[in-house]
Protein backbone atom coordinates (compact mmCIF):
# COMPACT_ATOMS: atom_id res chain seq x y z
CA UNK A 1 0.00 0.00 0.00
CA UNK A 2 2.13 3.36 -1.39
CA UNK A 3 1.59 6.47 -3.11
CA UNK A 4 3.69 7.80 -5.82
CA UNK A 5 1.40 10.80 -6.41
CA UNK A 6 2.08 14.49 -5.82
CA UNK A 7 2.35 15.85 -2.54
CA UNK A 8 -0.49 18.32 -3.65
CA UNK A 9 -2.84 15.81 -5.35
CA UNK A 10 -6.12 15.87 -3.63
CA UNK A 11 -6.59 12.24 -4.56
CA UNK A 12 -3.86 9.46 -4.31
CA UNK A 13 -4.72 5.75 -5.27
CA UNK A 14 -2.81 3.29 -2.86
CA UNK A 15 -2.67 -0.12 -4.35
CA UNK A 16 -2.99 -2.81 -2.43
CA UNK A 17 -1.93 -6.61 -3.03
CA UNK A 18 -3.00 -10.31 -2.24
CA UNK A 19 -5.52 -10.73 0.31
CA UNK A 20 -5.39 -7.06 1.38
CA UNK A 21 -6.44 -6.06 -2.09
CA UNK A 22 -9.72 -8.82 -1.88
CA UNK A 23 -10.76 -7.16 1.34
CA UNK A 24 -10.53 -3.84 0.37
CA UNK A 25 -11.37 -3.08 -3.85
CA UNK A 26 -10.51 0.97 -3.28
CA UNK A 27 -8.09 2.79 -1.05
CA UNK A 28 -6.89 6.02 -1.29
CA UNK A 29 -5.06 9.13 0.74
CA UNK A 30 -6.67 12.66 0.17
CA UNK A 31 -5.68 15.98 0.63
CA UNK A 32 -8.79 18.31 0.43
CA UNK A 33 -9.90 21.93 0.80
CA UNK A 34 -12.98 21.84 3.40
CA UNK A 35 -15.78 21.65 1.46
CA UNK A 36 -17.47 24.77 0.79
CA UNK A 37 -20.88 23.35 1.39
CA UNK A 38 -21.97 20.43 3.60
CA UNK A 39 -20.39 17.33 2.14
CA UNK A 40 -22.67 14.49 1.57
CA UNK A 41 -21.65 10.43 2.51
CA UNK A 42 -23.73 8.80 -0.90
CA UNK A 43 -24.29 5.41 -0.34
CA UNK A 44 -22.47 2.57 -1.99
CA UNK A 45 -22.08 -1.42 -1.89
CA UNK A 46 -19.00 -1.25 0.59
CA UNK A 47 -18.53 -0.42 4.04
CA UNK A 48 -16.57 2.67 4.73
CA UNK A 49 -13.56 3.44 6.72
CA UNK A 50 -11.62 6.81 7.54
CA UNK A 51 -8.31 7.63 9.10
CA UNK A 52 -8.68 11.12 9.96
CA UNK A 53 -4.81 13.05 10.10
CA UNK A 54 -6.92 16.23 10.38
CA UNK A 55 -8.03 15.95 14.03
CA UNK A 56 -11.83 14.78 14.70
CA UNK A 57 -14.65 15.81 12.04
CA UNK A 58 -18.12 15.94 12.53
CA UNK A 59 -20.42 13.71 11.20
CA UNK A 60 -24.86 14.20 10.62
CA UNK A 61 -26.33 10.39 10.84
CA UNK A 62 -30.26 10.29 9.68
CA UNK A 63 -31.71 9.04 12.64
CA UNK A 64 -35.73 9.10 11.62
CA UNK A 65 -37.08 12.79 10.39
CA UNK A 66 -33.44 13.65 12.72
CA UNK A 67 -30.47 14.47 12.29
CA UNK A 68 -27.93 12.98 14.91
CA UNK A 69 -24.33 14.42 15.30
CA UNK A 70 -21.14 13.70 16.44
CA UNK A 71 -17.39 13.66 15.95
CA UNK A 72 -15.07 10.57 14.52
CA UNK A 73 -11.16 10.61 14.11
CA UNK A 74 -11.51 6.90 12.27
CA UNK A 75 -15.59 6.28 11.74
CA UNK A 76 -16.65 2.81 10.22
CA UNK A 77 -19.63 3.50 8.25
CA UNK A 78 -22.10 0.35 7.09
CA UNK A 79 -23.81 0.63 4.18
CA UNK A 80 -26.82 2.54 4.11
CA UNK A 81 -29.61 4.05 1.88
CA UNK A 82 -29.49 7.84 2.69
CA UNK A 83 -26.59 9.99 2.85
CA UNK A 84 -24.91 10.80 5.99
CA UNK A 85 -23.47 14.80 6.69
CA UNK A 86 -20.29 16.37 7.01
CA UNK A 87 -20.30 20.02 7.38
CA UNK A 88 -17.85 22.22 6.55
CA UNK A 89 -14.26 21.20 8.68
CA UNK A 90 -10.79 22.03 7.82
CA UNK A 91 -7.64 21.18 9.82
CA UNK A 92 -4.76 23.14 9.57
CA UNK A 93 -4.75 25.53 6.84
CA UNK A 94 -8.59 24.51 6.17
CA UNK A 95 -7.63 20.90 4.67
CA UNK A 96 -8.75 17.74 5.35
CA UNK A 97 -6.23 15.07 4.94
CA UNK A 98 -6.59 11.50 5.32
CA UNK A 99 -6.61 7.95 4.25
CA UNK A 100 -10.63 6.27 2.59
CA UNK A 101 -11.21 2.49 2.60
CA UNK A 102 -14.19 1.19 0.79
CA UNK A 103 -14.34 -2.48 2.95
CA UNK A 104 -15.64 -5.64 0.69
CA UNK A 105 -18.90 -5.88 3.30
CA UNK A 106 -17.35 -9.91 3.66
CA UNK A 107 -14.25 -8.42 5.09
CA UNK A 108 -15.88 -7.64 7.88
CA UNK A 109 -16.03 -10.28 10.33
CA UNK A 110 -12.17 -10.34 9.83
CA UNK A 111 -11.58 -6.85 10.26
CA UNK A 112 -14.23 -5.26 12.42
CA UNK A 113 -15.01 -8.69 13.94
CA UNK A 114 -18.81 -8.87 13.04
CA UNK A 115 -20.97 -8.79 9.84
CA UNK A 116 -21.23 -5.67 7.92
CA UNK A 117 -25.13 -5.99 8.29
CA UNK A 118 -25.20 -5.67 12.38
CA UNK A 119 -22.99 -1.93 11.06
CA UNK A 120 -26.15 -1.21 8.70
CA UNK A 121 -27.37 2.51 8.75
CA UNK A 122 -24.75 3.19 11.18
CA UNK A 123 -21.53 5.45 11.87
CA UNK A 124 -19.27 4.29 14.63
CA UNK A 125 -15.53 5.13 16.10
CA UNK A 126 -13.26 1.94 15.15
CA UNK A 127 -12.20 1.78 18.90
CA UNK A 128 -15.82 1.44 19.83
CA UNK A 129 -15.94 -1.53 17.69
CA UNK A 130 -13.17 -3.41 17.73
CA UNK A 131 -11.80 -2.13 20.75
CA UNK A 132 -7.88 -1.91 22.08
CA UNK A 133 -6.95 -2.81 19.15
CA UNK A 134 -8.46 0.34 17.91
CA UNK A 135 -7.31 2.45 20.66
CA UNK A 136 -3.82 1.89 20.44
CA UNK A 137 -4.36 2.05 16.42
CA UNK A 138 -5.79 5.69 16.73
CA UNK A 139 -3.42 6.67 19.56
CA UNK A 140 -0.47 6.04 17.08
CA UNK A 141 -1.90 8.11 14.21
CA UNK A 142 -2.08 10.72 16.38
CA UNK A 143 1.01 11.23 16.92
CA UNK A 144 2.63 13.49 14.09
CA UNK A 145 2.72 11.29 11.33
CA UNK A 146 3.57 11.48 7.61
CA UNK A 147 1.31 10.84 4.97
CA UNK A 148 3.83 7.38 4.13
CA UNK A 149 4.33 6.66 7.82
CA UNK A 150 0.55 6.52 8.07
CA UNK A 151 0.20 4.44 5.02
CA UNK A 152 2.63 1.84 6.40
CA UNK A 153 0.67 1.75 10.00
CA UNK A 154 -2.42 1.28 7.86
CA UNK A 155 -1.52 -1.69 5.80
CA UNK A 156 -0.10 -3.70 8.86
CA UNK A 157 -3.19 -2.88 11.00
CA UNK A 158 -4.96 -4.49 7.87
CA UNK A 159 -2.93 -7.49 7.15
CA UNK A 160 -3.14 -8.25 11.32
CA UNK A 161 -6.35 -7.84 11.35
CA UNK A 162 -7.13 -10.13 7.93
CA UNK A 163 -4.29 -12.84 9.28
CA UNK A 164 -5.69 -12.84 12.59
CA UNK A 165 -10.00 -12.91 11.02
CA UNK A 166 -9.65 -16.13 9.54
CA UNK A 167 -11.31 -17.20 6.51
CA UNK A 168 -15.19 -17.27 7.94
CA UNK A 169 -17.67 -16.15 5.61
CA UNK A 170 -20.87 -16.34 4.18
CA UNK A 171 -22.20 -19.31 2.00
CA UNK A 172 -21.19 -20.03 -1.59
CA UNK A 173 -24.35 -18.56 -2.54
CA UNK A 174 -23.99 -14.98 -1.37
CA UNK A 175 -20.54 -15.01 -2.83
CA UNK A 176 -22.41 -16.13 -6.42
CA UNK A 177 -25.61 -13.78 -5.53
CA UNK A 178 -23.06 -10.25 -4.55
CA UNK A 179 -20.60 -10.89 -7.58
CA UNK A 180 -23.95 -10.84 -10.31
CA UNK A 181 -25.72 -8.05 -8.91
CA UNK A 182 -22.33 -6.17 -8.02
CA UNK A 183 -20.86 -6.84 -10.63
CA UNK A 184 -23.42 -6.08 -13.49
CA UNK A 185 -23.56 -2.48 -11.77
CA UNK A 186 -26.90 -3.29 -10.23
CA UNK A 187 -28.77 -4.02 -13.54
CA UNK A 188 -29.36 -7.97 -13.16
CA UNK A 189 -32.84 -8.89 -12.37
CA UNK A 190 -33.08 -10.34 -8.53
CA UNK A 191 -35.36 -13.09 -9.58
CA UNK A 192 -33.08 -14.16 -11.90
CA UNK A 193 -29.99 -13.78 -9.19
CA UNK A 194 -32.01 -16.04 -7.03
CA UNK A 195 -32.49 -18.89 -9.63
CA UNK A 196 -28.79 -18.96 -10.25
CA UNK A 197 -28.23 -19.83 -6.51
CA UNK A 198 -31.13 -21.87 -6.17
CA UNK A 199 -32.62 -19.78 -3.55
CA UNK A 200 -36.16 -18.43 -3.23
CA UNK A 201 -36.16 -14.15 -3.63
CA UNK A 202 -37.38 -13.67 -0.31
CA UNK A 203 -34.37 -16.25 1.13
CA UNK A 204 -31.88 -14.27 -0.90
CA UNK A 205 -32.44 -10.91 0.55
CA UNK A 206 -33.01 -12.51 3.90
CA UNK A 207 -29.65 -13.63 4.25
CA UNK A 208 -28.19 -10.79 2.30
CA UNK A 209 -29.52 -8.07 4.44
CA UNK A 210 -28.28 -10.10 7.47
CA UNK A 211 -24.42 -10.10 6.05
CA UNK A 212 -24.38 -6.44 4.07
CA UNK A 213 -27.15 -5.25 5.54
CA UNK A 214 -28.72 -4.51 2.58
CA UNK A 215 -31.44 -6.66 0.57
CA UNK A 216 -31.05 -7.82 -2.69
CA UNK A 217 -33.45 -4.93 -4.39
CA UNK A 218 -31.69 -1.87 -2.07
CA UNK A 219 -28.21 -3.35 -3.18
CA UNK A 220 -28.87 -3.24 -6.47
CA UNK A 221 -29.90 0.21 -6.75
CA UNK A 222 -27.31 1.62 -4.46
CA UNK A 223 -25.26 -0.08 -6.75
CA UNK A 224 -26.32 1.20 -9.96
CA UNK A 225 -26.81 4.90 -8.47
CA UNK A 226 -22.74 4.36 -6.87
CA UNK A 227 -21.89 3.50 -10.27
CA UNK A 228 -23.81 6.68 -12.68
CA UNK A 229 -21.59 8.74 -9.40
CA UNK A 230 -19.11 7.62 -10.87
CA UNK A 231 -19.66 8.43 -14.49
CA UNK A 232 -20.13 12.29 -13.22
CA UNK A 233 -16.48 12.16 -12.68
CA UNK A 234 -16.12 11.80 -16.58
CA UNK A 235 -16.26 15.91 -17.62
CA UNK A 236 -17.89 14.81 -21.09
CA UNK A 237 -20.81 12.46 -20.25
CA UNK A 238 -24.65 13.83 -20.09
CA UNK A 239 -27.38 13.03 -17.38
CA UNK A 240 -29.00 11.22 -20.27
CA UNK A 241 -26.10 9.55 -20.99
CA UNK A 242 -25.72 8.17 -17.36
CA UNK A 243 -29.54 7.29 -17.35
CA UNK A 244 -29.00 5.09 -20.21
CA UNK A 245 -25.89 3.49 -19.56
CA UNK A 246 -26.82 2.79 -16.01
CA UNK A 247 -30.18 1.19 -17.43
CA UNK A 248 -32.54 3.06 -15.68
CA UNK A 249 -35.85 4.42 -17.44
CA UNK A 250 -35.12 7.86 -18.18
CA UNK A 251 -33.90 10.84 -16.80
CA UNK A 252 -35.97 11.54 -14.51
CA UNK A 253 -35.58 8.55 -12.29
CA UNK A 254 -32.45 8.61 -12.58
CA UNK A 255 -33.28 12.53 -10.87
CA UNK A 256 -35.46 10.69 -8.52
CA UNK A 257 -32.86 7.89 -7.52
CA UNK A 258 -30.76 11.10 -6.85
CA UNK A 259 -33.28 12.42 -4.33
CA UNK A 260 -33.64 9.37 -2.47
CA UNK A 261 -29.94 8.37 -2.09
CA UNK A 262 -28.43 12.08 -2.27
CA UNK A 263 -31.30 14.17 -0.87
CA UNK A 264 -30.61 16.44 -4.17
CA UNK A 265 -30.67 16.58 -7.69
CA UNK A 266 -27.08 15.24 -9.74
CA UNK A 267 -26.62 18.51 -11.10
CA UNK A 268 -26.89 19.84 -7.64
CA UNK A 269 -24.27 17.33 -6.47
CA UNK A 270 -22.32 18.03 -9.40
CA UNK A 271 -22.02 21.92 -8.57
CA UNK A 272 -22.00 21.80 -5.37
CA UNK A 273 -19.25 19.10 -4.23
CA UNK A 274 -17.53 17.34 -7.69
CA UNK A 275 -15.00 20.62 -7.90
CA UNK A 276 -13.48 19.35 -4.76
CA UNK A 277 -13.55 15.85 -5.49
CA UNK A 278 -12.01 16.32 -8.77
CA UNK A 279 -8.16 16.09 -9.03
CA UNK A 280 -6.63 19.87 -10.16
CA UNK A 281 -6.51 20.54 -13.48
Amino acid sequence: MATTAHRDDRLAVLPLSGRAARAIPRAYGYRTPAMPVVHRGLPGPFVTLVFSMSGPFPIQLPAGDRLRSAEFRIPVGGLHTRPVLLPQSGGPAGFQRGIQLAVHPFAARALFGLPAGELAGEVLELCDVIGGDGMRLRERLTEPTDSAAAVELITAWVNARLAAGGDDGPPPEIHRAWQLIVGSGGRCRILDVARSVGWSRRHLTTRLRTETGLGAKDLARVTRFQHGRSLLFRRDVSLAGVAAECGYADQSHLAAEWREFAGCTPRQWIAEELPALLPPG
